[in-house]
């Protein structure tokens, strides 16, 4: 009786997996991916789900915590920091109410639930940019007039045109103005992930560990079956009365045919959902903490990996975007935002050694660009730069020095 309620039960949970209601929520994102408990998959309630969670925080924190700047390219080709009323909103507070970290984690998380993030450019009379003021994505819709390009803030009523909106956007749409929701378009790979968070839940609320089959020699009714199938389930079908000792009845027999969360293939399942949220939010599957294919060997380059391909092309949009829209035109090209990500490429303390000692030895570096690079303070004479005297060519091995 339990075990073949056990199997309708889980003949009933693939159903749902395959059998789904379409459903709409807010302006532009279609849901129609439905949960079993009839819920659908939004920014809202994927996060619920604990390895979409972990890639967001893991993108929204590691880029909202790195050292950012603005800088200018002088005419011999250094670059220099400017401290100025701009970089002071960039790098500390870009409005009243937010700090920098806050600021760029909610661009983030914007970019990665809705496809897009707006931050309105405010600005006094002579151009200057006063503050930056993020809006809810779901509050703006974009439209273009003659060849121009508007922002409706249909919270404020306010129309924004886009030298004063800055546009975060993951890959763009069909449209070429918008971005896609990495959510909506995937949403039945994250709603199944969900699906199996859900009844792996279940099956443990519900005393995973006791199943089995009653066995009698004698011809039961169906009112001492049903009323068997209620006593038994009460006393041990929840998660509490797994343990328990059971005492049966009317010469009934129980055969055990328990079913482990591994032979139902949980843990598989689970670390596939792992594996599909991090092919999704392109993240290498360690930085879940799904360890299956790492290795010491491995896990290094896979954490440079993270930096070129998972960080650097939301850092670069940043950059552009901003780049293009805080500066007067006439400095576009010389004036720009950066990030540092150089803590993040450092390698082991070894690898540094070997790297800084090749720089300094062949003059591309000098003392005091390698103790910056480590949060060092100057030393004096740390500027000069070296290179070794002691190489020559073949033909003059031999020669006496003159």
């Amino acid at each position: 009786i339990i075990a073949k309620n056990y199997i309708v039960g889980i003949l009933q949970s693939i159903q749902n997996i395959f059998s789904r209601t379409p459903k709409n929520e807010h302006r532009a994102i279609n849901y129609t991916h439905v949960l079993g408990a009839n819920q659908q998959v939004s920014p809202t309630t994927a996060l619920t789900f604990s390895a979409v969670w972990a890639a967001m925080r893991l993108l929204s924190e590691s880029i909202s915590t790195l050292p950012v700047g603005v800088f200018r390219r002088e005419n011999n080709g250094d670059n220099i920091e400017i401290n100025s009323d701009l970089s002071f909103l960039i790098k500390y507070q870009p409005n009243t109410y937010q700090n920098k970290i806050t600021f760029y984690e909610k661009i983030i998380m914007d970019m990665l639930s809705d496809g897009n993030s707006y931050v309105h450019i405010i600005r006094n009379r002579n151009g200057r940019v006063l503050e930056l003021l993020p809006l809810e994505y779901a509050d703006v819709k974009t439209y273009t007039l003659d060849n121009k390009l508007y922002y409706s803030n249909e919270n404020s009523g306010e129309t924004i045109d886009s030298e004063n909106m800055l546009h975060f956007k993951m890959i763009t749409g069909p449209d070429g103005i918008t971005g896609l929701s990495p959510i909506e378009q995937c949403k039945n790979a994250i709603g199944w992930g969900m699906d199996v968070q859900e009844y792996s839940s279940t099956f443990f609320k519900n005393g995973g560990k006791l199943s089995g089959i009653l066995e009698s020699d004698r011809q039961l009714s169906e009112q001492a079956i049903d009323r068997l199938r209620n006593s038994f389930n009460k006393n041990y079908g929840t998660l509490s009365g797994a343990n328990q000792t059971a005492v049966l009845e009317e010469g009934l027999k129980y055969k055990s045919i328990s079913v482990t969360p591994d032979q139902a293939q949980f843990l598989a399942s689970r670390q596939f959902s792992v594996e599909e949220v991090a092919r999704i939010f392109g993240l290498p599957p360690h930085l879940l903490r799904d360890l299956s294919k790492s290795s010491f060997n491995n896990i290094e380059m896979q954490s440079q990996e993270f930096v070129s391909y998972s960080l650097m092309p939301y850092i670069s949009k940043i950059e552009l975007e901003m780049s293009l829209k805080l500066f007067r035109r006439n400095a576009i090209g010389r004036e720009y935002v950066k990030f540092n990500v150089n803590g993040l490429l450092r390698g082991n303390v070894k690898d540094r050694a070997d790297y800084y000692k090749t720089a300094i030895t062949n003059g591309w570096m000098t003392v005091n660009e390698v103790r910056q690079k480590e949060d060092l303070n100057r030393v004096e004479d740390g500027d000069s730069n070296y290179i070794q005297m002691n190489m020559t060519t073949i033909d003059k091995i031999g020669e006496d020095a003159s």
